[in-house]
C-alpha cells in the first residue's frame, strides 16, 4: 500500500523496522572516595592499631634515696644494691624490719657483696653519695638537714609503733627534710609500713617507686603504696637498680 492510498483510507501504514545498533558498554570507574577526617578519622583510628614509643622518665638529681622492706627484704636489697656502681651520685637509706641482733651482720654482709659502701647507721653519721645506712633494729631512724649537712637522728624506738625500726617514720623525716627532692622505694613486705611516710614525701613533690607483685615475696607494703595511688612507677624486683642507674643523677 502507497503512503497517499494509506491516508486516504484514514489508516496509517506501518513503518518499515528500521534496526537499532546497541549502545556501546562504557565501564564504569569508581568514584574515588573523599579523604577520612574529623569525627570519621577519629572512628577509623579506633580500629587501627596505634604505636606508641615508650617514653623513659629523664634522670633527677635526688638529694636521698630511701629504700623500705620487710618480709623478703634482705634478698631484695642484696640485689638491688650489688649491682650500682660505687660512683652512684646519692646517699642511700634503708629501713629494713630486722630485729637489733642481726642489723650490724646484714650491714656487713652487704657491704662485702657491693660496691658502694653499706654500713648501720649512727646519731650523727652525715650522708654522702655512694653511701647506704641501714637503720638499726630495735630503734627509729629520722634524717634531719640543718644548714644544708643532712645527718642522722637515731632515736630509741617507741613502744607504741609496730615497727622498729619504721618505715614511715623515717620516709616522713626525708619528706620534712627534703621536700621534693627525695626518692623513695617500697620492695617486698607484709602490712602497709611505708604508705603514710610515702603519701608526707609524695604530697611535698618527690618520686615514689614500689616493686610489683610477681616479684614480690610478700605483696603488702608495695601493694599499700600502689593501691594509695602513690606510685609514680611500678617495677620488677631486677629492674629497680638499673632504674636507680638510669633515673638518679
Amino acid at each position: 500500500m502507497s503512503l497517499a492510498a494509506g491516508l486516504r483510507g484514514g489508516r496509517t501504514p506501518p513503518l518499515p523496522s528500521t534496526p537499532v545498533a546497541p549502545k556501546p558498554t562504557v565501564p564504569v570507574r569508581p568514584e574515588p572516595r573523599p579523604p577520612i577526617s574529623g569525627v570519621r578519622a577519629a572512628q577509623s583510628a579506633q580500629h587501627e592499631p596505634v604505636s606508641r614509643p615508650s617514653r623513659k622518665a629523664p634522670a633527677r638529681h635526688y638529694a636521698v634515696v630511701g629504700i623500705g622492706t620487710s618480709t623478703g627484704g634482705p634478698v631484695a636489697l642484696q640485689r638491688v644494691l650489688a649491682a650500682l656502681p660505687r660512683s652512684f651520685p646519692a646517699p642511700i637509706v634503708l629501713v629494713q624490719h630486722m630485729p637489733a641482733s642481726f642489723t650490724p651482720a646484714f650491714a656487713e654482709r652487704l657491704n662485702k657483696l657491693c660496691n658502694i659502701e653499706v654500713r648501720q647507721a649512727e646519731d650523727g653519721d652525715i650522708l654522702r653519695p655512694g653511701l647506704a645506712l641501714l637503720a638499726p633494729g630495735g630503734k627509729q631512724m629520722m634524717i634531719e638537714n640543718r644548714g644544708g649537712q643532712p645527718r642522722v637522728r637515731i632515736l630509741p624506738g617507741d613502744e607504741r609503733l609496730n615497727y622498729r625500726p619504721c618505715v614511715d617514720v623515717t620516709f616522713g623525716s626525708l619528706a620534712r627534710a627534703f621536700p621534693g627532692k627525695t626518692l623513695g622505694v617500697i620492695l617486698t613486705g607484709m602490712g602497709a609500713d611505708g604508705r603514710e611516710g610515702c603519701r608526707m614525701m609524695k604530697q611535698s613533690g618527690s618520686q615514689i617507686w614500689s616493686q610489683d607483685e610477681n616479684s614480690s615475696v610478700i605483696y603488702g607494703m608495695p601493694m599499700a603504696v600502689a593501691k594509695a595511688g602513690l606510685s609514680d612507677e611500678v617495677l620488677s624486683l631486677d629492674g629497680v637498680a638499673p632504674r636507680l642507674i638510669d633515673g638518679v643523677c
